[in-house]
């Protein structure tokens, strides 16, 4: 707007009045109509404009007002609300928090602090932070996290507070303190897992049924039913696993437990998987799974305790059958009256019934200077229920006599009233008893003294384990092999021994720990005769025979094992040097065998040739004979007597190869044809057999006994003698005799007739017969030998006497 023409000033006058030019140019004054004009407009408008100013500004701060009461209206509702407020914006500074909030931490002021250094105490933003989530996102977000600083849980809402443009400004973040809501949670599962501990490791059987099928069953129904799995009882009808006496009671039970009512507790026999039934005790209650009301059991397996009753109404029986039988004296009494007593009381009191006894004061039958003492154990016993301990008194029996008794008393309900037993015995027995023990424990401490002596002088070594397998006792023949080394022989284990000794088996691989024989010992294993080898010795290896075996005590607990240990490395070196020299002597025995092979031969062509010339000699001294007289023939004969004694040696002797080259099995023979066979060989002889028949072991060769004995007795017997053949039973044996009227055997020639090569009287020109005799009945298993005809006249005969198994 341009600047308004300048108006004349008035001039001072000296006489102050004003002097106002009196020529204005018209053109001027025009002007400043105009320019009058003009600002006028310009004033108009500006009043108009301001006019409109001050009713927008009017309105303005009606907005602002009510845009304040909304905001405390807001701000009113958020801190009411009981859950914490927070408004942050997009670099995670706190520009609003309600009181809820503020209370969190009252000493220090939110506002304009980073949410995450106020509410967590941290330098830099939350991993899981929701405001985040949302300035991100755009959309509401909810998580649940633990607060480190207040150590509780929170329940943390975002919703995002978006300007016209829909642009996320800030974020209103709500949080709720849900930290006794997680403990109840946590508590829950607690509560949830300590029940399916407690139902899976409980020792009842706990099952759930709908009134039909079995739904759950815990591990101990499962085994206590013979299952081996659940799978195997589940969908079952819950009645198939009770027995039929019982399942019309258990299904009334089942039917008022689904109701609601409560069922009695009910003992009944449930049946195993494989039949066999079983006594358990149990209750019913309704639950609900998934909303459907069902039947939880739970059964105790009372089968023991049935046992138990029954066991114990045997045991009241035998305990009134001990009461009445038992050597001790018993008595009971009630307010100083005794009310019973057994025989034995009655025995020892001297009384002849219980009625001598009975009804009569307890004082009549106690010494008086234990009166007082007894009076004052019935009070304690009255007042305290506890037993006396025993004790040693004086009673008194009915014909006046004092005895020395063991006493003890204890209260106990006699016919459904308190009552007071007391038990006794005369001790004069156990006095005698004691002393007797004294002894036997003297006796027992000096055979200890003698084990301990027995145990020093066994050659072998002893050590002793503990269940640990320490050495805790040795014998010195241990020491003497521990010698050995610088061992030491205190408690050790195995490992550490090992470090020392090496242990190899006979193959020469080593032993491990389970494998020795102490280590077997503890675990039950009785070792014996186990051979080692022990190495790592400062001299050679000891070879060691081992046995061991456990150490029990009364109850049959292992606590410790003994091992016997045998040094045995001579004879092992004894067996090696044996080992050779048996090869050597199989080395020689081939060479031997090749050898006799040879001989044999040799043998067989010598026998052959001989024989066949003893034949043609034997024919040409018969010719001889016959074309021979006088004297000359007589030489002729002897010459022939020599030949056949050559022919006779020459059998003996292939008898004797027949026997050591026959096979050494026996068979069936029949004695009475080897006997028959034998006298057939004799016919001018006089020879007599009783003709009984066995069978017994021998083989082809037994007729050679008889050939021998026999002829034996004819040859040597003379003309007329005479010859016996018997035959008896004895046992699983027979005897044979036979025995023969020629000049007999002196005592001195008994045995030695025998032997082979012995020329005797009674011999058979070259002792062979008899000894060939021997052979065989040895080879059969029996013995011979040879005895008077007469006991005590040997002139009067001999008698050979030989046994044979009977077959």
């Amino acid at each position: 707007m341009p600047a308004p023409p300048e108006t004349p000033r008035r001039k001072s006058d000296p006489a102050g009045r004003d002097e106002v030019s009196q020529e204005i140019p018209a053109k001027t004054e025009r002007l400043v109509d105009e320019q009058i004009r003009e600002l006028q407009a310009e004033i108009d408008a500006l009043r108009r404009e301001n006019a409109d100013l001050r009713l927008a500004d009017a309105e303005r701060r009606r907005d602002e007002e009510a845009l304040r009461k909304e905001k405390d209206r807001v701000g009113a509702i958020l801190s009411a609300l009981d859950t914490g407020q927070s408004l942050v914006d997009p670099d995670m500074t706190i520009v609003w928090v309600n009181q809820e909030a503020r209370d969190i931490l009252p000493e220090q002021e939110p506002i304009g602090q980073k949410c995450y250094r106020y509410f967590e105490s941290l330098n830099e933003p939350c991993e899981v932070c929701a405001a985040r989530r949302v300035f991100a996102t755009g959309e509401v977000t909810r998580v649940e996290k633990c607060v480190s600083r207040r150590g509780r849980w929170m329940n943390i809402v975002a919703q995002p507070v978006k300007d016209a443009s829909g642009r996320v400004t800030h974020v209103l973040e709500s949080f709720t303190d849900i930290t006794e809501q997680k403990q109840a949670e946590e508590a829950l599962r607690e509560s949830e897992a300590k029940y399916r501990t407690l139902v899976e490791t409980a020792l009842d059987i706990v099952l759930i049924h709908d009134s039909e099928k079995i739904l759950y069953i815990n591990p101990t129904g499962v085994n206590l039913l013979g299952a081996s799995s659940p799978d195997e009882i589940l969908g079952r009808n819950f009645l198939e696993i009770v027995h039929p006496d019982f399942r019309d009671r258990i299904q009334e039970n089942a039917a008022m437990d689904l109701m609601g009512e409560p069922s009695p507790t009910t003992q009944l026999q449930l049946l195993r998987l494989d039949g066999t039934p079983f006594w358990v005790e149990g209750k019913g209650v309704m639950t609900y799974i998934a909303g459907t009301p069902v039947v939880q059991v739970i059964m105790r397996d009372i089968t023991g305790r049935k046992q138990m009753e029954d066991a114990l109404r045997e045991s009241e029986e035998r305990y009134r059958s001990l009461v009445e039988l038992m050597p001790d004296a018993v008595v009971v009494h009630r307010d100083g009256i005794i009310v019973y007593v057994n025989p034995a009381c009655v025995r020892i009191a001297g009384g002849r019934s219980p009625e001598d006894i009975v009804g009569k004061p307890l004082d009549l039958f106690v010494s008086p200077e234990y009166r007082e003492r007894i009076a004052g154990h019935i009070r304690r016993m009255e007042q305290e229920g506890t037993s006396t301990p025993l004790a040693e008194l004086g009673l008194r029996t009915l014909d006046g006599r004092t005895i020395q008794v063991d006493i003890t008393a204890t209260p106990i309900l006699y016919r459904g009233r308190p009552s007071i037993m007391v038990v006794f015995r005369d001790i004069a027995e156990r006095k005698q008893a004691e002393a007797k023990l004294r002894a036997v424990m003297e006796r027992a401490h000096l055979r200890a003294t003698e084990l301990d002596a027995t145990l020093a002088s066994i050659a072998s070594g002893v050590i002793i384990y503990d269940t640990t397998g320490a050495i805790v006792r040795v014998n010195e023949a241990v020491r003497k092999m521990i010698d050995r080394t610088s061992m030491s022989l205190d408690p050790i284990c195995f490992e550490e021994r090992q470090a020392i000794f090496g242990v190899l088996r006979e193959d020469g691989t080593p032993l491990s720990l389970e494998a020795t024989p102490y280590y077997r010992a503890l675990h039950g294993e009785t070792v014996q005769g186990e051979e080692v080898m022990v190495t790592r010795l400062n001299r050679e290896p000891l070879w060691v025979d081992t046995s061991a075996a456990p150490i029990r005590d009364a109850g049959g607990t292992i606590v410790g094992a003994i091992a016997i240990l045998t040094d045995i490395t001579g004879r092992k070196r004894a067996e090696e040097a044996l080992i050779r020299h048996t090869e050597e002597l199989t080395r020689l025995h081939r060479e031997l065998e090749a050898a006799n092979r040879e001989a044999n031969l040799y043998l067989d062509i010598l026998t052959h040739d001989i024989g066949n010339t003893e034949n043609v000699s034997n024919l040409y001294a018969e010719l001889l004979i016959e074309s021979l007289e006088g004297e000359a023939a007589g030489y002729v004969k002897k010459l022939q007597s020599s030949v056949q004694k050559s022919i006779e040696i020459l059998g003996t002797v292939s008898t004797i190869r027949r026997i050591y080259q026959a096979s050494p099995d026996l068979k069936q023979t029949d004695l009475n044809r080897a006997i028959q066979g034998a006298i057939e060989g004799f016919p001018t002889s006089a020879i007599y057999h009783n003709g009984a028949c066995h069978l017994v072991l021998a083989d082809d060769l037994l007729p050679v006994v008889f050939n021998n004995l026999i002829g034996n007795a004819v040859k040597h017997g003379g003309p007329d003698v005479e010859v016996v053949v018997r035959v008896e039973e004895q046992g699983d044996e027979v005897l044979v005799t036979v025995e023969d009227t020629g000049r007999g055997v002196p005592d001195e020639d008994k045995e030695a007739i025998f032997h082979r090569y012995e020329q005797r009287k009674r011999g058979v020109g070259e002792g062979l017969g008899l000894y060939l005799v021997q052979i065989l009945v040895e080879r059969y298993g029996g013995r011979v030998w040879a005895e008077d005809r007469v006991p005590g006249h040997p002139e009067e005969g001999a008698a050979f006497r030989f046994t044979l198994k009977k077959a």
